[in-house]
């Protein structure tokens, strides 16, 4: 039966954990979705006789709604692991003042393509994507292709950060300055998201303004005012980086002040925001997204996801950047809430654990559904949200026995667990491979553009604009 004629799809006989607080965890039991949505949940479910089915069994399965990515910038795909043991200053000079000026838009459609297939992988079913490699319009057009070609849901945010022209190797369009982008991200919005509806269109647009804690605040509340202006979904900023916000800029007080918070705004890292910015961010509906592998390495900072959500602030996970670390968000669950008890075992003697396993599981779902202003379309396992879920498989060495799914989900299970990914009602991961994806055609080309990037990443001298950012630091 062709994947086309399916009307319904049924999984039997699995553990359900739906992050619906109505429902908890079900045990034994069935899901059954109706094209792009959840129809039901429950025992011995059956599926209308008069449709096509597909059945899904997985030994010892353990459903999960989809993780939901809530930061990243997926064009650093092609350059997988180059800064890890990079600061977050190794970063700013060689990633945003050289790579970047070097990736042709060819290249940016490919990695966007190939991050969507890794995250989908990985089991994120729906990524807010922090695009800030806009060199000319045909970059930005790549990346909402390779996006949209990967089938992941999610946000493409436009990002107006300028990488500078350097030398004959850069790939910056002449003249393609401020002004000059922000017409293009009109163009972007006008040709490719007519509809911008979360619940029509797997991919709506954003807009990420270039970086508030270097810039004059009037330029970032400019750039605010445009994304609202033209309709944009979500608008999303680095802000507080932890022992880098020496200026204490409070780019969020400055917005509250302003009245400029909405639930629209999606800040990232965030470890020095004071209480005060927390609590104008829990009455504007604003969230924040941490990123516990970048924050932890580059000093951004300890996670604040668990201290905003303590706020009552709406808070999710990212994975950030893959020229760091890969792109599975199991560990960037595991990551943040060990952060989180270290920080709270430092108070006092811990006769006992806070923070609970769940609570970082909702915050890399429901939490990042929250913070995309999707909460209402994905996030939990609930009868009729759109089908964005993963199938654990949990009866090898490394998983069994199974005594705590949640905690088997966060703590035991890697990767090679996820057996089955849906997105939008659609197999996009079967048996624990990718359907339809020619991975060995795929390495060739990622090996081949990687090649070149190196190539002409390695003939510009990085340190031309290193003071630049050492005076913002």
């Amino acid at each position: 039966m062709s994947e086309s004629n399916i009307e319904y799809t049924l999984i039997k006989d699995v553990t359900v954990i739906t992050m619906d607080p109505e429902l908890g965890v079900l045990n034994e039991s069935d899901v059954l979705l109706k094209g792009q949505y959840i129809e039901a949940i429950g025992k011995n479910l059956t599926a209308p006789s008069d449709g096509h089915v597909e059945v899904i069994t997985v030994s010892h399965g353990i459903v999960t709604p989809g993780f939901i990515d809530g930061h990243h910038h997926m064009w650093q795909q092609l350059i997988r692991g180059v800064c890890l043991d990079w600061s977050l200053l190794d970063y700013l000079v060689a990633i945003r003042n050289v790579y970047g000026s070097v990736f042709t838009a060819e290249d940016t459609e490919f990695s966007y393509y190939i991050a969507g297939l890794d995250l989908i992988n990985n089991g994120i079913t729906c990524v807010l994507e922090h695009g800030h490699i806009m060199n000319s319009p045909q970059h930005a057009d790549a990346a909402i292709k390779g996006l949209k070609n990967s089938a992941i849901r999610g946000c493409f945010c436009y990002g107006f950060y300028e990488n500078p022209q350097i030398d004959n190797n850069c790939t910056v369009l002449a003249g393609f300055d401020h002004r000059k982008r922000v017409a293009d991200a009109r163009r972007v919005r006008r040709e490719h998201f007519q509809s911008n509806d979360p619940a029509q269109e797997l991919l709506t647009f954003g807009i990420a303004p270039t970086e508030p804690e270097v810039e004059p605040i009037a330029d970032t509340i400019d750039q605010i005012t445009f994304a609202r202006e033209i309709g944009a979904r979500l608008i999303t900023m680095h802000v507080a980086m932890g022992p880098y916000d020496t200026n204490h800029n409070q780019v969020v007080q400055q917005l509250a002040d302003k009245d400029l918070l909405g639930p629209d705004l999606a800040f990232s890292h965030g470890a020095s925001l004071t209480d005060e910015e927390l609590g104008a961010m829990q009455l504007a509906g604003a969230g924040l997204v941490g990123t516990p592998d970048t924050e932890l390495q580059m000093g951004m900072g300890f996670p604040a996801v668990f201290r905003a959500a303590d706020k009552g602030c709406k808070a999710g996970l990212g994975i950030d950047i893959t020229s760091n670390q890969n792109n599975s968000f199991i560990t960037q669950m595991r990551l943040a809430l060990q952060a989180q008890r270290a920080l709270d075992n430092e108070k006092s003697i811990p006769f006992k654990i806070a923070r609970k396993t769940h609570e970082v599981l909702r915050i890399g779902t429901m939490g990042g559904a929250e913070v995309m202003g999707m909460s209402h379309l994905v996030g939990s396992i609930t009868v009729g949200k759109k089908a964005d879920l993963n199938i654990f498989q949990c009866d090898d060495i490394s998983t069994m026995p199974v005594i705590d799914p949640t905690g088997t989900v966060v703590f035991q299970a890697s990767t090679s667990n996820i057996d089955t990914v849906i997105v939008d009602g659609r197999v996009l991961k079967r048996n624990g491979q990718l359907v339809g994806v020619d991975w060995p055609r795929l390495r060739e080309e990622l090996i081949s553009r990687t090649q070149r990037i190196e190539s002409a990443a390695s003939k510009i001298d990085s340190a031309i604009n290193s003071e630049k950012w050492k005076r913002h630091l």
